[in-house]
């Protein structure tokens, strides 16, 4: 009578080979932003499917654990490439509140009424400065007469009045005065800028330098008060007011 040979068992190569495809499918889903937040299950059951396919493989129930070795270290990578891009939108959200804040921009929040968001005014005198939250700091000096080069650049009822606005950088970052806002007005009345006036250069601020430029305006002939406003941008949350006879 013949010995009974029993019959082949199966090899069961099922975790290895689902390790290895949630680990392939971690790792091409990471690569791409926002979409790749699928990455993180996949990579999760990729690298459990993956181990426990080792473990099968190693106990003679599958004989595929190269495939499943592989699934993990993909879904690891996965993993690790996920946990990357945390760090990096992390590091940029951070920046953009560090900008903000030396901008004197106030984080935003829930709503709040329209009447306890009213911006901050401060009152000056010219040769006085004014430091922003933010570090940005700004001095405007007493006007003084403007006398054009031709008499056809100013009108004929109105005299010019140049300001020197000197801005220096107590922040971190370099700072740009081509975004920074200066209006003028005269006896209530809005000024026109001369048409001498140059905007402000593009140029950057380094972090403790300084900046002097000169604004140039038209104004009426007689004497009233002068007020010139500075804002570091058109979204801070306070406006310097500097003023005087003119």
């Amino acid at each position: 009578m013949s010995a009974v040979v029993p019959p082949p068992t199966t090899p069961k190569n099922g975790l290895g080979t689902a390790g290895f495809v949630l680990g392939l499918l971690a790792l091409l889903f990471s690569f791409i932003p926002f979409i790749g937040v699928v990455a993180w299950p996949l990579g999760i059951l990729g690298l459990v499917f993956g181990v426990l396919g080792i473990v099968r493989a190693r106990n003679g129930q599958a004989n595929n654990q190269g495939m499943a070795i592989t699934g993990t270290v993909l879904a690891g990578i996965g993993l690790l490439i996920c946990i990357a891009w945390v760090g990096v939108v992390g590091s940029v959200a951070n920046e953009t509140a560090e900008q903000s804040e030396s901008l004197g921009i106030e984080p935003q929040h829930s709503p709040v009424p329209a009447g306890d968001a009213t911006p901050e005014v401060i009152e000056l005198g010219f040769g006085e400065a004014h430091t922003w939250r933010g570090g940005e700091a700004v001095r405007v000096a007493a006007p003084t007469e403007h006398q054009p080069s031709s008499p056809y650049l100013i009108d004929s009822d109105s005299r010019g009045v140049a300001v020197d606005l000197t801005i220096t950088n107590g922040t971190k970052h370099e700072i740009n005065p081509i975004s920074w806002e200066v209006t003028a007005t005269h006896g209530g009345r809005p000024a026109e800028f001369s048409i001498e006036d140059r905007p402000f250069t593009n140029a950057q601020i380094p972090p403790g330098g300084a900046l002097t430029i000169t604004r140039i305006f038209q104004v009426a002939p007689g004497t009233a008060d002068l007020r010139i406003s500075v804002a570091p941008s058109a979204f801070a949350t306070d406006t310097a007011y500097f003023h005087g006879d003119f």
